[in-house]
C-alpha cells in the first residue's frame, strides 16, 4: 500500500508540475532544447534483494545535443516490503544515473513523436551502501499539446555488488553460492515540459521593387502604328499580360503532410507552367521545397528536396528541358505562417518557384 501511495503521488507531482509550467512549446527538438519531467516508477527487483517489487517516483532533467542525442539525469525512490531472511518491515532505494538517450522521431495524428533508445552509468543505493549501476532501456515520448509530452520508459538496471554482504558477494566456494551481482527492472511513465530551442526565422525574401510607371509620351499621330517587334521578331505582350505570365510562373504548389507526392489539384498548377515556359526558352528557373516545423531539422530538408525533385520530374515528364530547372531545399527554415496549428502548417509544405534567367522578356503563350 505505501509503494502505491508513492507511484500514485509522483504521477500527480509530475501533472501538476507539467501543467503548472506549460507556458513553452513543442516541436521538433534541436540542439539546446530542454526536457524536465517527472515519473511514477514500478520496480521489479532481483532476487537476491529478498524485498516484494515496490513503488516509487522520480525526475528526469536532459538536454538536447543535437536533434537527435540527448544527455540526461535522472533520480529515483523507490520502497520495498522486506520478505526472508532480511528482517520485517520495509527497505527503499534510491537510483542516480546519468545516460545518453538517442530520439527517433516520426509523425502521427499531426504531432511530433519519439522512440527512445537509452544508456548510461550511475549508482544505486539500498540497505546503507551505494553499488555501480549501468541502466539500458528505450521508451516512447508521445506529445499531447504544444508544451506537454506522455514518456514511458523500460529500463533493466544492471546493479554491481562489490563485497556487499546484503547480496553475499563475491561468491565464495562452498559457502555462497547463490550469490550474483543483481539486475532490477524499473518500469517509468510521467510527463515531461519540452523547452524548445526556437532559431530565430530567417528574414523574408526581399520584395521586389514595382516597375517605375511609363513616362508620359507625345500624342500619337493620327495613324497609330502597331508596337514594333522585339529582336526575335515577336511582338511584345501589355504589361498586364506579361504580370499574368509571371503569376502563373511563380503560382506554389502545396503538399499533404509527411508526403512529397503531387495531388491531382496541384499538376494543374504546374500545367499552367508547362505552356508558360514552352513559349519562354530561354527562362530558367529554381524549385524550393519546403516543410512545416514538425520532424527534425535533418528530416524536413530531405522532406523539402523530395517534393522539389517530384515537381521538377513533372515538369521534364511533359516536355521541358532538364537544364533550365534547379532544385533546392529549405527544410522548415523559412516558414511563411509561424502559428502552431493546421491551417498554419499546410502553408508550409509547399514548392515555390524563383525565376533564375529570362525573366525580363516574358512573354504569354500564343
Amino acid at each position: 500500500m505505501h509503494s502505491q501511495r508513492l507511484l500514485i503521488a509522483g504521477l500527480a507531482a509530475s501533472v501538476v508540475t507539467s501543467l503548472a509550467l506549460s507556458a513553452g512549446r513543442l516541436s521538433a527538438q534541436s540542439a539546446g532544447s530542454v526536457e524536465i519531467g517527472g515519473f511514477g516508477q514500478f520496480t521489479r527487483t532481483d532476487a537476491a534483494w529478498h524485498v516484494k517489487n515496490g513503488g516509487g517516483a522520480g525526475g528526469r532533467l536532459g538536454v538536447f545535443l543535437t536533434s537527435h542525442l540527448e544527455l540526461e539525469a535522472a533520480a529515483s525512490f523507490s520502497s520495498f516490503t522486506n520478505e526472508p531472511p532480511r528482517l520485517s518491515g520495509s527497505s527503499s532505494a534510491q537510483t542516480f544515473n546519468g545516460q545518453f538517450t538517442y530520439n527517433i522521431p516520426f509523425g502521427v495524428g499531426g504531432r511530433t513523436h519519439d522512440l527512445l533508445l537509452e544508456a548510461g552509468a550511475g549508482g544505486e543505493r539500498f540497505a546503507d551502501h551505494n553499488d555501480f549501476s549501468v541502466p539500458l532501456g528505450g521508451g516512447l515520448r508521445i506529445a499531447l499539446t504544444n508544451a506537454v509530452a506522455l514518456r514511458f520508459d523500460g529500463i533493466v538496471e544492471y546493479v554491481e555488488n562489490p563485497t556487499a554482504l546484503t547480496f553475499d558477494f563475491p561468491t565464495t566456494v562452498a559457502v555462497n553460492p547463490k550469490a550474483a551481482r543483481s539486475t532490477n527492472v524499473e518500469i517509468r511513465a510521467g510527463l515531461s515540459l519540452m523547452l524548445g530551442h526556437h532559431k530565430a526565422p530567417p528574414p523574408p525574401p526581399p520584395v521586389a521593387a514595382a516597375p517605375p510607371p511609363p513616362q508620359r509620351e507625345a500624342p500619337p499621330p493620327a495613324r497609330q502604328e502597331p508596337p514594333p517587334p522585339d529582336r526575335s521578331g515577336i511582338v511584345r505582350d501589355s504589361l498586364a499580360a506579361v504580370s499574368r505570365v509571371r503569376e502563373a510562373l511563380l503560382a506554389k504548389v502545396y503538399f499533404d503532410f509527411d508526403r512529397s507526392e503531387l495531388r491531382d489539384d496541384q499538376r494543374a498548377i504546374l500545367d499552367a507552367k508547362i505552356p508558360i515556359l514552352r513559349a519562354n526558352s530561354g527562362v530558367k528557373i529554381r524549385i524550393e521545397g519546403n516543410a512545416d516545423e514538425r520532424g527534425s531539422d535533418e528530416y524536413n530538408q530531405a522532406l523539402g528536396m523530395r517534393r522539389a525533385q517530384a515537381t521538377r520530374k513533372y515538369l521534364i515528364d511533359n516536355g521541358i528541358d532538364a537544364g533550365r530547372i534547379d532544385i533546392s531545399s529549405n527544410g522548415e527554415e523559412r516558414p511563411v505562417c509561424q502559428d502552431h496549428n493546421e491551417d498554419c502548417w499546410k502553408q508550409n509544405r509547399r514548392d515555390e518557384f524563383v525565376i533564375v534567367a529570362g525573366g525580363e522578356t516574358l512573354i504569354a503563350p500564343r
